[in-house]
């Protein structure tokens, strides 16, 4: 099953004591990532902000658990935990491959009438456009992954000059990679949550090309904000993608508050 690290605690956020809910960010991460990864942008993000990074089986907490075949079964098993810990309100934000499971997500969390203020989705083609690179088709060697690693960014230097660690990283990307290639591509299943995208401008796994078709996903606004970067610019770019992030998470909650009082 998967779990939510709850990255707030380690800044000593406490939400006890208020009478509001605290606004949650669930944070999907990429291929070959983990919750410990994202900890870096927590201190970015609002003071008042709980962030929740999704732990999917195989790797750092659930380490022990046999992976997710499909993007479905990440979907099917990590519905009930976002769900039960979304007390309050709260955006999904996906990075990478992690973009297409957070608009998955968001599909099956609208389907329970639970949907989210905003769908952010990071450095990720659309859905339709999800395999172009031709990464996710066939499985690749210890070597071949080592490279994608160093190509795409975002893996210290160091972790390559370890072995365990770099088998440790290459076998979750495989796992990673694997479930991503069995993933359905097809026609465009429109959402209702409106859609934030962001992309380097720099990364050539999801230029802007890829990113723009993200526009016919949503029946509400879709936003895009890029940086001069490549596929790991949010962790170069930190604060201003967590400003960014911010914004568009106000913005969207003011346009369903308008529109809310407009039906009513």
């Amino acid at each position: 099953m998967p779990t939510l690290r709850d990255l707030t605690g380690i800044t000593g956020f406490d939400a006890h004591g208020s009478h509001e809910e605290p606004f949650t960010l669930f944070v999907m991460p990429h291929a070959g990532g983990s919750a410990t990864g994202y900890r870096s942008l927590v201190s970015t993000f609002p003071g008042n902000w709980r962030i929740l990074v999704a732990e999917l089986p195989g790797r750092g907490a659930t380490a022990g658990q046999p992976p997710c075949a499909t993007v479905e079964e990440a979907v099917s098993r990590l519905l009930p935990v976002v769900r039960g810990a979304a007390s309050g309100p709260y955006a999904v934000l996906g990075h990478s491959m992690g973009a297409l499971v957070a608009y998955e997500l968001t599909r099956s969390l609208e389907r329970v009438h639970r949907p989210p203020a905003l769908l952010a989705v990071s450095a990720s083609p659309a859905p339709h456009l999800s395999g172009r690179s031709g990464r996710f088709r066939d499985p690749a060697s210890d070597e071949q992954l080592r490279e994608f690693l160093r190509e795409a960014g975002g893996t210290p230097q160091e972790a390559f000059e370890e072995p365990e660690l770099m088998k440790y990283l290459v076998d979750i990307l495989r796992m990673d990679l694997t479930m991503m290639s069995r993933y359905d591509r097809g026609g465009e299943k429109t959402i209702r949550t409106p859609i934030a995208a962001y992309f380097g401008q720099f990364d050539t796994l999801a230029g802007q090309n890829l990113v723009q078709p993200w526009r016919a996903y949503s029946e509400s606004p879709v936003s895009f904000t890029s940086w001069p970067a490549g596929h790991f610019y949010l962790f170069e770019q930190a604060e201003t993608f967590a400003a960014q992030l911010a914004h568009d998470v106000g913005m969207a909650a003011e346009n369903r508050s308008s529109t809310g009082t407009a039906r009513g």
